[in-house]
């Protein structure tokens, strides 16, 4: 028998067994069979577009197993079609693009950063900007920070290190046709970009001012250590880009 429907067989068998009411089948096949039962329903999750209500699409998944269930769980929740405390049986794809693996998955409340990539535009954005940044085109990567939302708390525990060259003009991040600019600036001056829940740049070279000891992880510097340290003094959302390796890292 075929390694995947045994795989499938497996899964239907372990749904009935532990009263699970959902099979996730995490893939890359974008017209994946619906493995419908008498006792649950298939939730498939694909990088590909397909209008089935049962099919969730997103737009990248992690490469670790593990990782993918925990993202797209998340996703699913934040979008109705999991509940807080549902029993999932996950089929997961590997990296050779077949179903290899087999999870039980209990949903617990919550949505990851990762799952708001999927719905936040202004953030999604941002980070999409920060991987230009990590990687300009054979070049070194630039550094660069970025604190997205609660804009009036961040505006408050910061100050301008020059003249805010975006004030008073209507430049947003979602808009590709500034990033250029935005990379300039990134490139050619310190301090971090403040985005507004809106996705409107709203300073650049803002100094973060943030008092007493921010734990980060060892070997990250000031700039690290200053969007961490706003983060967990505001609602807002910090990417940063390391100018030595182009790691882009998220802090909330």
């Amino acid at each position: 028998m075929n390694p995947t429907v045994e795989l499938l067989e497996s899964a239907k068998q372990l749904a009935s067994r532990v009263g699970a009411k959902n099979l996730m089948v995490i893939t890359s096949q974008h017209d994946f069979p619906l493995l419908e039962g008498e006792d649950f329903r298939t939730l498939v999750v694909t990088m590909e577009e397909n209008s089935n209500p049962s099919f969730l699409r997103l737009t990248f998944l992690p490469k670790e197993r593990e990782k993918k269930i925990v993202h797209a769980v998340s996703c699913a929740l934040s979008q109705g079609k999991l509940s807080e405390g549902d029993l999932l049986v996950c089929l997961v794809e590997g990296e050779k693009g077949f179903l290899d693996s087999l999870f039980l998955y209990r949903v617990k409340g919550g949505e990851t950063i990762l799952a708001r990539l999927e719905t936040d535009p202004v953030l999604k954005a941002t980070v999409d900007l920060c991987r230009e940044l990590a990687h300009p085109g054979g070049q070194n990567p630039i550094g660069a920070a970025f604190v997205v939302g609660d804009e009036e708390k961040v505006l408050e525990r910061s100050r301008q290190l020059m003249p805010n060259p975006f004030e008073g003009h209507d430049i947003n991040i979602i808009n590709r046709h500034y990033w250029e600019l935005l990379k300039r600036y990134a490139k050619a001056f310190d301090g971090a970009f403040v985005v507004g829940r809106n996705g409107r740049v709203l300073a650049a070279m803002r100094y973060l001012v943030v008092e007493g000891e921010v734990k980060v992880p060892q070997g990250l510097g000031t700039r690290h250590r200053a969007v961490a340290g706003i983060t967990s003094l505001t609602e807002a959302v910090g990417i940063t880009v390391s100018g030595e390796d182009g790691i882009v890292r998220i802090f909330e």
